[in-house]
């Protein structure tokens, strides 16, 4: 962490020294350096695309991993060497979806006006403007009012429980979460019994951890209440479950459908994809009713849903070389992927199904459209629970979904080390090693003082 932080100040003191890549043997190219985090962290074909339409401009993948950390551990510290260095690449992968080890701390890049803002770009743009784009995750991702990074497809993680038990809303407070299970029959569990605690400090804290941090004023509040009472509950779950002395994973993943269809498990994380998950979740969650996406608990009660960003997620260097020309490559990520309905009906045959909401909003309105008016002939089916027949998209449950996307706030593009450094110091107090507040007194003091270095 520290090293990192170094890196970035010295970084302001190199800036001068240049940007960009290599000089080009033909001083009419302009080489873009663009910096690749993962072994499959770059669409090549849309790299080749580009400088085979270009003759004055070129993007040249520089990787930032080894065979030796293919998932790109070591790549940052690369990077920021040379950021600080003086050798600011011109368009960023900001990190893999698949492992937070490569992703790059994007906040703190912001705040050191490393990043561009893209969204005068997405407006001036003549084949885009806002209103070709879903706002929502976009506006997730915004930093004082500034999108630093772009991406083409995402899923949604929820928390779905039957709405005559939670209710009909998109969020709550631990304690109220607490006084619902309450109202549970005396066998039951809040989700899977199989949950150990590593899962739970994810589920809770993935995409929340960076609300008790002001990035404007370096304060931080993991010292209060609600995150002493998130962590006794993360401690609440075992510390491992052994599959094996519960019957193997078929036992005990038919016992976790026992417990949701008989209304003896209050609620199950899952991702959300398309509008007809609504039925899935109604069908196997909503106790003969409707499933409500009351997600993760929160401090404040505020929606507990986040979007998970899929594929490529791109930026722009603030020291960009050419920043029209990056962009042209950019915005690639914001436009229609699909001409028409037969397009989208041919990628879900080709695919085995549509798993990503695509953010271009003329992809996500057909992708609805679809929907209401086919139905494959295939069923849901929940481990050795019954089957569930699916149906042609209704209007009510097409609402349901787009209430739910824009209702959200939050988007995995949390600081890895603020969410390490809580993980590592919260596995003392689980495992006895540290009182509660003494952990919580420890969090405080690393990740300010992190925090006040990147200021």
């Amino acid at each position: 962490m520290k090293k990192t932080v170094i890196l970035l100040t010295l970084f302001l003191a190199f800036l001068l020294a240049g940007c960009g890549g290599k000089e080009n043997e033909d001083p009419g190219v302009t080489t873009l350096i663009y910096a690749n985090m993962t072994k499959d962290g770059v669409d090549r074909q849309a790299v080749d695309r580009f400088n085979q339409a270009h003759t004055d401009v070129q993007i040249e993948v520089r990787d930032y991993f080894s065979e030796d950390s293919p998932d790109g551990k070591n790549g940052k510290d690369l990077l920021f060497a040379e950021i600080a260095a003086g050798k600011m690449p011109d368009i960023i992968d900001m990190g893999s979806d698949l492992t937070n080890s490569s992703r790059l701390p994007y906040q703190m890049m912001v705040y050191k006006g490393l990043l561009e803002d893209l969204w005068p770009y997405i407006e001036n743009d003549p084949g885009l403007g806002r209103e070709s784009v879903l706002e929502a995750p976009l506006k997730a991702a915004e930093i004082d009012g500034g999108l630093y990074v772009a991406f083409g497809e995402f899923v949604i993680q929820t928390v779905v429980g039957a709405e005559s038990v939670v209710g009909d809303r998109y969020g709550w407070t631990l304690d109220e979460l607490l006084d619902t299970f309450d109202t549970m029959p005396e066998d039951s569990s809040i989700v899977e019994y199989c949950y150990q605690k590593s899962n739970m400090f994810y589920y809770v804290f993935s995409m929340s951890i960076e609300q008790y941090i002001d990035w404007e004023t370096g304060e931080c509040s993991f010292d209060s209440e609600a995150f002493r009472a998130e962590l006794e509950f993360v401690n609440s779950f075992p510390a491992e479950f052994d599959w094996e002395a519960e019957g193997g994973d078929d036992v005990v993943n038919l016992e976790i459908t026992d417990r949701i269809l008989s209304g003896r498990q209050m609620l199950s994380m899952i991702n959300i994809f398309r509008p007809e998950y609504i039925q899935y979740v109604d069908a196997f969650f909503g106790l003969g009713g409707k499933a409500a996406f009351v997600g993760y608990p929160t401090s404040d009660g505020s929606t507990g849903s986040s979007f998970y960003i899929r594929g490529p997620r791109l930026a722009m260097s603030s020291f960009c070389q050419n920043k029209d020309a990056a962009w042209e490559f950019i915005r690639e990520l914001f436009l229609p992927k699909y001409r028409n309905m037969k397009a989208l009906q041919m990628e879900e045959i080709e695919d085995g199904g549509i798993y990503d909401i695509p953010i271009n909003r003329a992809d996500y309105e057909l992708v609805g459209k679809y929907e209401m008016q086919n139905a494959e002939h295939k069923e849901y089916v929940l481990y050795g629970g019954p089957r569930v027949k699916k149906h042609k998209v209704t209007k009510d449950e097409l609402a349901r979904y787009d209430d739910l996307v824009n209702n959200i706030n939050k988007i995995n593009l949390y600081d890895c080390e603020v969410y390490d450094t809580a993980y590592e110091v919260a596995g003392a107090y689980f495992a006895g090693d540290k009182t509660l507040d003494e952990a919580v007194d420890l969090i405080q003091r690393r990740v300010t003082l992190y925090v006040n270095e990147l200021r």
